[in-house]
């Protein structure tokens, strides 16, 4: 367990528990409390062996978002006086992209007050299990300030622009029903039922292909996943090199694909990956993984036609997945 003030961090076999520990405030995210987060999702992110990374909050209630009494210590003049509000906030969107990067799977263990920074936390987990007495919103617009975390961008990703402007330009508060009608939570379950229900899902995710897992995360995740034509292409040629290198092949040796497509796609890969695909081991797996994922992402897929790929990505998989 590390020695944090205001956040509980626990450690079971593959599960790392992380509890907001400000009960008497409904664990508002004050500078210490965001400080320590961040703090500890670095650790998980860094922690091989994690596969699961739970998010709760201590006493009845998950996460009030930011502690507006916190606010009078930030200075906007004087930065040396108090916080400096543009860093406090960069390392706000820098917490949540930490969650939403991480290779374990994330789950929300939602009770009581979910509001502001606190729904926003749950925007970047993969999983969100909440009880029905569980009370939802976005105030900030009643505090005269704007969402942080994600608020105004992954909110109307995950619920449309028009009930993200709702919530976000009327700032009520919503019941758990209406978060899990409108996609904000995977399931409601009474107060009771909440750690049950939290460890019944990862009993599940840890029966799962850790490697399958990590990769469809990534996938669904990125943002250039919103363009369909692209989305469909790297599906598909990460299958394909996937399955290859799974089935012990080398990327230069791959059966019946046009050759004209093996060197457009080995031209592009970057230096450092072709010593790896000749000598794959479980240990460089994982590294390999990342490499390749993010390759994709960024230029690989872009550049399928112009590199006269395209009908690599159109290659049957049964072709060459034994």
């Amino acid at each position: 367990m590390s020695d944090y003030e205001h956040l509980i961090f626990e450690r079971k076999d593959a599960i790392t528990i992380l509890t907001f520990n400000r009960p008497e405030v409904h664990n508002a995210l004050d500078t210490k409390l965001s400080d320590e987060l961040n703090d500890a999702v670095r650790k998980v992110r860094d922690d091989r062996d994690c596969r699961i990374m739970i998010l709760r909050g201590a006493g009845d209630t998950f996460c009030a978002g930011d502690d507006i009494k916190d606010f009078m210590t930030w200075n906007v003049d004087d930065p040396h006086r108090g916080h400096d509000p543009y860093w406090q906030v960069r390392k706000y969107q820098e917490t949540v992209q930490i969650i939403e990067d991480l290779d374990a799977v994330t789950i929300a263990a939602v009770d009581g007050v979910c509001t502001g920074g606190g729904l926003e936390l749950t925007l970047v987990c993969d999983f969100v299990i909440a009880t029905a007495r569980s009370r939802w919103g976005m105030p900030e617009i009643d505090w005269g300030i704007t969402p942080g975390w994600g608020g105004t961008s992954r909110l109307a990703r995950a619920v449309g622009w028009r009930k993200a402007k709702e919530w976000n330009l009327i700032g009520a508060l919503f019941t758990g029903e209406v978060a899990e009608k409108h996609g904000l939570v995977n399931r409601l379950c009474a107060p009771e039922d909440l750690p049950g229900e939290v460890d019944a899902l990862v009993e599940v995710m840890l029966d799962k292909n850790r490697s399958a897992l990590r990769r469809t995360k990534f996938i669904m995740n990125k943002d250039s996943f919103k363009d369909e034509w692209k989305k469909n292409k790297v599906d598909r040629l990460v299958l394909m090199l996937k399955g290859a290198m799974a089935a012990n092949q080398k990327v230069g040796l791959l059966m019946n694909v046009p050759k004209k497509s093996l060197d457009a796609v080995l031209k592009i890969l970057p230096p450092e990956v072709k010593p790896t695909l000749a000598n794959l081991t479980d240990e460089n797996w994982l590294d390999l993984t990342v490499i390749l994922e993010e390759k994709l992402v960024r230029e690989i897929a872009p550049d399928l036609k112009s590199a006269g790929a395209e009908d690599i990505v159109e290659f049957p998989l049964n072709k060459i997945i034994h």
